[in-house]
């Protein structure tokens, strides 16, 4: 019996490679949004240690922590604004993924149809040879089948003669 080859194999293979590699890229953005989450948080400490250290600190240096305290709500929105544009890029990056993944289960889909068809083909050859092989069989019963009539009638005529002969022979 032949193997089912998939005529479309190399295009599926490569929608496959495709979907792996977006895959990476999501995870990757995924990454992104998780570095951006712990940025802010690190920005976040830092700041509640600068409010912390300016109530220690003397009187001449408030100006300096208050300038360096401004700067880090300054990252702190820079931040966050940064994690805005990962979780978005998060999202397109989600979104092309899940498209992809619908073209390659529509591929999947059908290559399984394609097999399914060449397994209804591969039947169907499988059911007319033994058709032919069953015709055939019938045939050569039938040709026994007259040969033997046509001995046994032969046989039976023979029999007969012999029968008139002796009939004859004894009258």
């Amino acid at each position: 019996m032949a193997r089912f080859v998939y005529r479309l194999k190399a295009i599926y293979q490569l929608r496959e490679r495709r979907v792996q590699q977006q895959e990476q890229r999501v995870n990757e953005a995924r990454q992104a949004v998780t570095q951006a989450k712990q940025a802010i948080v690190d920005k976040q400490n830092e700041i509640k240690t600068l409010q912390q250290s300016m109530r220690q600190t003397h009187h001449t240096l408030l100006g300096a922590h208050d300038t360096f305290i401004h700067k880090g709500y300054q990252d702190l929105d820079l931040l966050y604004e940064a994690l805005q544009q990962a979780e978005m890029r998060l999202k397109q990056e989600i979104a092309q993924l899940q498209k992809f993944q619908a073209e390659l289960e529509a591929l999947e889909k059908h290559r399984e149809k394609a097999r399914e068809e060449w397994l209804e083909e591969e039947k169907q050859l499988e059911m007319k040879q033994l058709d032919e092989i069953a015709s055939q069989r019938y045939f050569r019963a039938m040709v026994a089948a007259e040969e033997e009539n046509r001995l046994d009638e032969a046989a039976y005529a023979q029999m007969l003669s012999d029968w008139e002969a002796e009939a004859a022979d004894a009258s």
